[in-house]
């Protein structure tokens, strides 16, 4: 089975002529094992694609194509949720070093941040590049990737040549720019702007041909014919990387306070909130709403969540800046209790679950508005401590 390795959507800006979900419904119609998105120096693209490849029941591949200063194009694909944490923060030193738009990246720091990663050498290899591939050896391969200019016979060859001597595996990419060839003229487009130059004047930089199109694993092997090895690894490949965006959840501020455990804080919290809202003592109906919120809130992890939302709102109090919960939030008893909301939900009928339940495993969502005119002094808070 062939998976496609090295796709260009729209987020490589001027380069792609697709957008990402047109490549998921194209590669579900070509019946492609998994397809990924590798755009460059970005993972912009991936998010569009991986609900898109969900919806045409297809298997999506997050991966980027990294941008070397000193070195050929590298794929690099995260096999798990560490490994692509770690692409993520290559991809910010990047950034970082250089201005918006642009992304400055080394060997070394592919070397530091790619560990948990499958590497696909996508260029030329020369002297710093032989270095890396002996000192990082495993999970690396070269790539296999037609020209579509009639030479492709003898490129194949030096490339396997190549591929012999630094002792890794070839695999086979398509280096796609569409899903259809019929976007060849909107890719020149693309190119004339990026290239500031008229369509007349383009040249060689023109598509020559609409062939870096998403193509059927029938077209495919074929294409690769004589290294058929090089078409099945990208199936080994696919199968190794099985990381997906599902398993990213929102990571909370850890909220430890004095020692204590953002479970044990909430509690004391919650309680100390129960004494003030009811001062005559906590009515039975109130405290078995808490003790069903406080589980719910448990076993879901969230108390971090309200200890930093009850944060935010004490400090605005201790400002005397205005706030005040609203939404689905007023049917919690806990947000009473902390001050976050004003109305007591025991004097409504709406129910706990419509602001959290384990059913529909979604995040809370508390909602505060506070006084325009003092809200960057929140904001600033904020920034300060978190």
């Amino acid at each position: 089975m062939y998976a496609e390795l090295s796709v260009t959507t729209n987020f490589t800006f001027l380069t792609g002529a697709s957008h990402p979900h047109e490549y998921m419904v194209r590669a579900a119609e070509l019946g492609l094992s998994a397809i990924a998105v590798t755009d460059t120096n970005t993972f912009a693209g991936i998010v569009r694609a991986h609900a898109a490849a969900k919806e045409a029941g297809v298997r999506f591949m997050v991966g980027v194509r990294l941008s070397l200063q000193d070195g050929p194009d590298i794929l690099a694909f995260p096999k798990d949720r560490p490994a692509y944490a770690r692409l993520c923060r290559l991809l910010t030193i990047g950034k970082r070093r250089t201005t918006k738009g642009q992304c400055e990246l080394y060997l070394e720091d592919v070397g530091q941040w790619s560990e948990g990663s499958v590497l696909i050498v996508a260029g030329d290899v020369q002297g710093k590049m032989r270095r890396f591939i002996e000192k990082h050896a495993g999970e690396i391969y070269l790539a296999l990737t037609p020209r579509y200019d009639g030479q492709d016979y003898g490129h194949f060859a030096c490339r396997a040549k190549l591929a012999a001597r630094l002792k890794l595996p070839l695999v086979a990419t398509g280096d796609v720019l569409m899903h259809k060839g019929s976007r060849r003229r909107l890719a020149d487009v693309l190119s004339c702007i990026r290239e500031h130059t008229t369509i007349d004047k383009l040249g060689r930089l023109a598509q020559p041909n609409s062939e870096r199109r998403l193509k059927s694993e029938f077209e495919m092997c074929r294409l690769f014919r004589a290294y058929p090895e090089a078409a099945a690894n990208t199936a080994r490949i696919a199968k190794l990387c099985r990381f997906s965006l599902d398993e990213l959840r929102y990571e909370y501020p850890d909220e430890v306070t004095d020692g204590l455990p953002p479970n044990e804080r909430l509690r004391q919290l919650i309680e100390a909130g129960l004494k003030w809202r009811y001062p005559d003592g906590v009515p039975l109906r109130v405290r078995a709403m808490v003790e069903k919120e406080v589980g719910v809130i448990r076993d879901l992890d969230y108390a971090r969540y309200f200890l930093t939302v009850y944060d935010v709102v004490a400090f605005a109090r201790s400002k005397d800046i205005l706030c005040q919960g609203r939404g689905s939030a007023a049917n919690s008893v806990v947000c009473y209790a902390l001050g976050i909301t004003e109305a007591s939900p025991e004097t409504i009928s709406m129910v706990f679950e419509r602001f959290i339940s384990a059913v529909r495993n979604e995040p809370p969502d508390i909602d505060v508005d506070f006084e325009h005119e003092r809200r960057e002094e929140v904001i600033q808070h904020i920034y300060e401590k978190y």
